[in-house]
């Protein structure tokens, strides 16, 4: 038997020494390398990737089964584009722990691995190939035992098409202590992680042991210093530090928590934000809860303002099933300007740890508010309310109480569904909301920013609710009535049964907000009454302006509406309209008013109103007035009287700039007023005339400030303007007047509108024995064209009537009567020459010289303002004469 088993123990020595040195004849004549073309080419066969190796392969078989690869890239399925690569690769096996089934291996060494993971739009990958089937894999228990991963340099690019993601990580280091089935590894790693789902830009430093039990039922982390810095959770420069350990079984209720810490900080809009948790111990076990108390400290700064919050979480004890603490206390000081705000709360606190249900029965405090602003320079309130969660099923609702000052506020609401579309009910009453005193007069701010308001956080809840407050009291409006619904659904913000009192306007119908990321407000509303005099700044109505104040109409770039607003009487100024019909739409900083209608003065309008704020403002306005009485609209809107009648105005113009001189200076379009039964105010141009029988003189252009006791009547008054570059054109100016008469092409002139003056030149006729205003004792000027003057400014317009053009018409028509003969001749060059003076001497002066002539030496002593003025004085004589005046 001895020798048997002698004999048995050397064949089977002599195999394993066969066998060994087979494998070392096989590492000292196999060379990876000459295969390497065989490799790709299977690769390729079975896969359809490209394999690359660039380096070459390096194997070992004793003591270690290993190998050493250079640089080695695989292509996406049936392309040429990289899906992975490696710049090096170092691994090693024992090979005697194989014969027991284990896979004992050495420290793994990977270098600039790089990885792009792509999942298309229908659900597949592009490594799906490359998985196994799991048909075909043989299952065996394998124990696995790694002494370690240094892993540098890598990346991995992950994009998915399903949800538009794309996330990457870079400058991916890890260092690992041995891995092996249910034992702790001890890890080391920091990143460079990217994503735009959420928005994701920061490095990451992760170390700590780590276990995870089979299944995921037992999850425990020792050690834990992990650091968090950059943009990230719609912050930026965020800062987060969590240490700790951490031992959880969810499934047995037990979770053991020690020295716990979260410090974080970032900066959210502008407003930096910062919270620090501090957890020494919590420990569920055994079906017995314990901990020493937690606090937490929130707080955040943006320029003066500051607030903090601090809450304590006293020591709690019992069951799983029912855990109770003294309580929950906290404090707040809050900085706002000079507005200061403390307070102090309390509540006690129970809870069911298993069912993960908590409450808080009865949380209590007291808010002391001090500001200079205030009356009395401070304020004092009280809070109460009731809190319960089940996050389980997703559930809390609270009801709550507040009294501040003089006002009252109570309600109740109710949120379900927290981790996918929050499901918020409430209700909302109060009897007074007086924010005057509330905010007080310092608090009160006008916002200008000119970017639409983001209401994103809509679209990921739902509401459904009710507001009902007695009056809202702010500045000098007072709001009454307030009862409406708001309901939310991911998509649409709407407001019904709007039915409220703003002073003295009633206030009724629908408004709904939608498109969140740049909300668009679509309305149908119906005002009774508006006075906006109400809503205009008294300072800022009186404060005089020079018209090269900038225009700011950025306002209209975040703006985004589609509504209809009805008013039944609106005041503006001594503007009286009503039956106004406004239908508005504004997107993208371009507001368009059309209908822009309503009943004013007798009369009705209807039209449009284009406003560009995209660059340089630009305005486009075009408006019809119809059966309108014009004297008291011009009276009301722009304080100017001097023309009335009833009739049709049309408006179309266009016009742009940065100031309101701007504004006038690039008027362009056209506009035509027809009137009928009106006056030209400021003037009469029958009483001057009239004035040429006794001390008007003839050969000058009188010209006099408008008289508001002046006025000349019309029948009927037509005209249109052809606007350019603020200036509006006329010649079609005609007029119909009991003595007077003005045909289209007898005047024309200007209205700079841009500097607000006139030059217009018009010239009626007189009519024949018409009545009104003394028509015939001018019958005499009938037929006889009497230019008249317009000029000066809007401020003080002139007047002119040039007489010595009514004269030469005078003396024509006599001409025609009564003139005949040699004196033909003179009368002739009276009506068509240059020198109408000498033309009246040499008409009156035919007969013989007088006795009493002077002589030619008594002539040459007078001097020549002697001579002209005695020229004159004989010239007016002789015509008074000869027209019989």
């Amino acid at each position: 038997m001895k020798k048997l088993l002698k004999y048995a123990a050397w064949g089977v020595g002599g195999i394993i020494l066969l066998i060994l040195l087979a494998m070392a004849y096989f590492a000292a004549t196999f060379d990876p390398n000459d295969h390497k073309q065989q490799i790709i080419d299977s690769v390729k066969a079975e896969k359809d990737r490209t394999l690359i190796i660039d380096g070459d392969i390096k194997l070992t078989f004793w003591p270690k089964l290993g190998a050493n690869l250079g640089k080695v890239s695989l292509s996406e399925h049936q392309s040429e584009q990289e899906f992975a690569s490696i710049n090096s690769a170092k691994v090693a096996l024992a090979v005697l722990p194989l014969l027991k089934n284990s896979l004992v291996i050495d420290t793994i060494y990977i270098d600039g691995a790089k990885a792009n993971i792509v999942k298309y739009k229908d659900g597949t990958t592009n490594y799906d190939d490359l998985l196994s089937n799991e048909e075909d894999a043989e299952s065996t228990d394998v124990t696995l035992d790694v002494q370690g991963i240094h892993i540098t340099n890598s990346a991995v690019n992950y994009v998915d098409e399903t949800q538009d993601a794309k996330y990457s990580i870079s400058e991916f280091n890890l260092t690992s202590g041995r891995i092996a089935l249910a034992e702790p590894i001890d890890l080391d790693t920091n990143f460079a992680i990217t994503a735009n789902q959420p928005a994701v830009n920061a490095k990451v430093n992760i170390k700590g042991i780590f276990f995870n039990g089979a299944e995921g039922k037992h999850f425990k982390i020792k050690d834990l210093n992990s650091d968090i810095q950059g943009d990230l959770l719609n912050g930026k420069n965020m800062d987060i530090n969590i240490s700790g350990d951490i031992d959880a079984q969810p499934d047995n209720i037990i979770f053991l928590i020690n020295g716990l810490k979260l410090v974080a900080s970032g900066n959210f809009d502008g407003v930096q934000q910062s919270v620090d948790l501090d957890v020494p111990s919590i420990n569920i076990e055994n079906d017995k809860v314990k901990s020493n108390k937690v606090t937490v400290s929130i707080a955040q700064s943006k320029a003066n303002d500051h607030l903090k919050l601090n809450m304590v979480l006293a020591d709690m004890k019992g069951s799983p099933k029912a855990i109770e603490s003294s309580g929950i206390t906290g404090d707040l000081s809050m900085v706002q300007s000079k507005r200061t705000v403390t307070s102090k709360f309390s509540s006690p606190f129970s809870g069911n740890v298993e069912a993960l249900i908590f409450d808080l029965p009865k949380l209590v405090g007291q808010l002391d508010i001090k500001d200079p602003s205030l009356p009395n320079g401070a304020m004092q309130g009280t809070f109460n309310l009731s809190a319960h969660t089940d996050l389980n099923k997703e559930l809390a609702n609270s009801q709550f109480n507040l009294v501040l000052a003089d006002t009252k506020l109570n309600g109740d609401i109710a949120v379900a569904n927290f981790k996918n579309t929050p499901n918020i009910k409430f209700n909302l009453n109060a009897d007074k909301l007086d924010l005057n005193k509330l905010l007080g007069a310092s608090n009160k701010s006008e916002s200008k920013d000119s970017k639409p308001a983001d209401m994103s956080a809509l679209s990921s809840l739902l509401l459904d609710g009710k507001l009902k407050i007695g009056s809202i009291i702010y500045d000098k409006y007072v709001v009454s009535g307030l009862n409406l619904g708001l309901k939310a659904d991911g998509k649409k913000v709407a407001v019904s049964g709007l039915n409220l009192k703003v002073n003295d306007s009633k206030v009724k119908g629908v408004l709904s907000v939608s498109q969140f990321a740049k909300p668009l407000y679509t309305f149908d509303l119906d005002i009774d009454q508006l006075n906006l005099n109400d809503y205009i700044n008294e300072a800022q109505a009186e404060t005089k302006t020079t018209g090269n104040e900038a225009i700011d109409l950025s306002a209209l770039k975040a703006l985004n509406a589609n509504g209809t607003l009805r008013i039944g009487k609106l005041n503006y100024g001594k503007t009286k309209v009503s039956n106004v019909r406004i239908d508005l739409k504004a997107d993208d900083g371009v507001a368009t008013l059309s209908p822009f209608s309503a009943s004013l003065y007798g009369g009705k309008m209807k039209g449009s109103l284009r406003l560009d704020a995209r660059t340089t403002p630009n305005i486009a306005f075009k408006q019809t007035l119809s059966g309108v009485s014009v004297g008291p609209l011009l009276q009301d809107t722009i304080n100017n009287d001097m023309l009335s009648g009833k009739g049709t105005i049309k408006v179309d113009v266009t016009t742009q700039g940065n100031t309101v001189n701007n504004f006038k200076k690039s008027l362009a379009g056209t506009s035509s007023l027809a009137l009928a039964d009106g006056a030209l105010k400021g003037v009469d141009v029958a009483g001057s005339i009239r004035e040429i029988k006794s001390k008007v003189n003839f050969l000058k252009t009188k010209e006099s400030a408008a008289d508001d006791s002046k006025k000349t009547d019309f029948s009927e008054l037509t005209a249109s303007f052809n606007i350019k570059d603020g200036v509006a054109h006329n010649n079609d100016l005609a007029m119909k007047a009991p003595i007077l008469r003005l045909a289209k092409g007898d005047s024309k002139g200007n209205i700079d509108i841009g500097n607000e003056k006139i030059s217009y030149l018009a010239k009626p006729t007189i009519v024949k024995s018409l009545k009104g205003q003394g028509g015939s004792d001018l019958d005499s000027l009938s037929g006889i064209p009497i230019p008249m003057k317009i000029s000066g400014t809007f401020a003080e317009p002139k007047y002119g009537l040039d007489f010595s053009a009514v004269a030469t018409g005078l003396a024509k028509a006599k001409v025609l009567e009564k003139i005949g003969g040699e004196k033909g001749a003179a009368v002739q060059e009276l009506i068509g020459g240059d020198n109408k003076v000498e033309a009246l001497k040499g008409l009156l002066s035919k007969k013989k010289k007088s006795a009493d002539t002077p002589t030619d030496e008594a002539k040459t002593e007078e001097t020549p303002a002697k001579k002209e003025e005695s020229i004159k004085d004989q010239a007016k004589e002789g015509l008074k004469d000869l027209l019989k005046f």
